[in-house]
């Protein structure tokens, strides 16, 4: 029999540094904490680590999960790191309760009671919020819970947890190369009109059923065309529908068409059916070429190698499912250079720019990201026009097309004004007096040589090269604000030399003035 060599438990420098700021907090008195990081970021193995190293001290640990597929996925990574662990869900053969960690289902560990007193919980997908988890959590008042995830939006969770520890943005991670952008496109989707709405406030199922079933045949044609404009052919996909009728529908439409979808939803015989499923799925040369997922995908799932998500499940308040539902083809593979996500759902034009702004800055303090999922969205045209490339329907972030490269065109220098023209001044960034340099009259030229002068020299790690850079920047432009996006860009390889002479020029003098402010 081959064995699987045991793997090491090897933090990225992000990764340590967030274990460190939730152990600075826990060492103030904390005791429960969000841990908030994108799709990728690798937040089971932070809590693996965490987990292993609570038990090498003999401690008891919970990580409770809220989907039976997330029980054996997460129970996979820990074997995967030599973790001895019990599993308490149904009558999982791995129930062994008396291991000093237990990954366990949310719903079994409500009607089960363990042999010992946690004092660590590690509660995946935290902002789900269920009852039973937050009183268990509840019933253990000094045990650390840490509660793991990428959209910390659901009202009410400031109740419930003290601080949330942003961990990377997701536009690092997409630079950093552990995440890939999903090249978007903002397809066809039931107008808001058709949708009607539930006592949540959310787009009702009916409605949402009944509008997605009208236009399946476009939702196929569209993944054929795009699979095979840039794949060549079909790659592995899952599919967000509204509702199991729905998803049968869309299995139909896709047989029609020759390709192999499957369902994943309670109308598998038993969990075994499903799990097969997923299975299946999950090897390289699967023979499905998609599953299609009412509700039980979207959070957590974790097949790196899919390559096209298709929404089909509109949203009008929740950023969170939205965002959880195109994380799951961000992920890195081997020999994945490109993602797709085709939005028949119309959540891009509702939530693209928001989404954006997450992936840049992240979802801001706990009090501010729990009511990211309160406001009812709108498909304004103003709003569509900004996020809708006309050339291509791509997704467009910035006024560029992430799909085709069409930048929106500069506003015009002249407009009309009461029947006469009139020249319009755009507001600029003013460098410094005296500065002549050709090279000012690019600002992110100057900025990009900057992060590069600032990363070569730095000694004290990335922020510091950052502030520093920061610092020269302003120096250059010192009534200018740094334009939103541009601090945590990646320094360029190869920057402007003419631009990079004037940091170095910047440097010598901010050195000389100091020199002589201190003699």
């Amino acid at each position: 029999m081959l064995l699987t060599p045991i793997k090491d438990i090897t933090l990225r420098p992000y990764q340590a540094d967030a274990i460190d700021a939730l152990r600075a907090r826990i060492r103030v008195g904390d005791r429960s904490l969000i841990l908030c990081a994108g799709t990728g970021a690798g937040k089971t193995v932070m809590a693996a680590h965490l987990m292993h190293q609570a038990a090498m001290k003999g401690s008891y640990s919970l990580f409770i999960v809220d989907r039976v597929a997330l029980v054996d996925q997460t129970s996979a990574v820990f074997t995967d790191y030599g973790l001895d662990h019990g599993v308490v869900q149904g009558n999982h053969p791995r129930w062994s309760p008396r291991e000093h960690i237990q990954v366990c289902s949310a719903q079994t560990l409500a009607r089960r009671s363990l042999p010992r007193h946690p004092s660590l919980i590690v509660v995946d997908e935290a902002h789900c919020q269920y009852k039973s988890t937050l009183d268990l959590m509840a019933r253990y008042p000094e045990a650390v819970k840490i509660g793991l995830t990428a959209t910390p939006f659901t009202k009410g969770m400031g109740r419930h947890w003290d601080q949330v520890v942003n961990v990377i943005p997701t536009r690092r991670l997409i630079d950093q190369g552990y995440l890939i952008e999903p090249t978007i496109y903002v397809a066809k989707a039931p107008e808001d009109d058709e949708l009607g709405i539930n006592s949540y406030g959310e787009f009702s199922d009916d409605s949402a059923t009944e509008a997605g079933i009208r236009i399946v045949g476009d939702v196929v044609q569209e993944w054929i065309d795009k699979t095979t404009k840039h794949f060549g052919g079909p790659v592995k996909t899952i599919v967000f529908s509204a509702t199991v009728k729905h998803g049968q529908a869309l299995c139909e439409a896709f047989a029609s068409a020759g390709f192999n979808f499957q369902q994943i939803s309670y109308l598998d015989r038993n969990d075994d059916e499903r799990a097969a499923k997923i299975a299946e799925f999950r090897r390289e040369d699967s023979l499905i070429h998609g599953l299609v997922s009412c509700g039980v995908l979207t959070k957590g799932f974790d097949v790196p190698d899919v390559r096209c998500g298709i929404s089909c499940r509109p949203y009008r308040k929740s950023l969170s499912s939205h965002m959880q539902e195109i994380g799951r083809v961000m992920r890195i593979a081997p020999g994945k250079d490109k993602a797709l996500w085709l939005d028949h759902s119309g959540n891009i034009e509702r939530f693209g720019i928001e989404m954006f702004e997450v992936w840049e800055d992240g979802p801001g303090p706990l009090d501010k990201a729990e009511k990211r999922d309160t406001p009812a969205r709108k498909r304004e045209a103003k709003a569509r026009e900004k996020i809708k490339c006309p050339e291509c329907s791509g997704a467009m972030r910035g006024g560029t097309c992430l799909a085709c490269g069409w930048q929106r065109p500069a506003r015009s220098d002249v407009i009309e004004v009461a029947g006469e023209l009139r020249e319009f001044t755009r507001p600029s960034m003013q460098a410094r007096a005296g500065l002549r340099a050709e090279c000012i009259n690019s600002p992110r030229m100057v900025w990009d040589a900057a992060l590069a002068f600032t990363f070569e020299r730095s000694r004290k790690g990335e922020d510091h090269a950052r502030r520093w850079a920061y610092g020269i920047w302003r120096g250059v432009y010192p009534t200018s604000k740094l334009p939103h996006g541009w601090y945590h860009l990646r320094p360029p390889v190869a920057p402007d030399p003419a631009a990079y002479a004037l940091i170095e020029r910047e440097v010598r003098r901010f050195r000389k003035t100091s020199r002589r402010s201190a003699a």
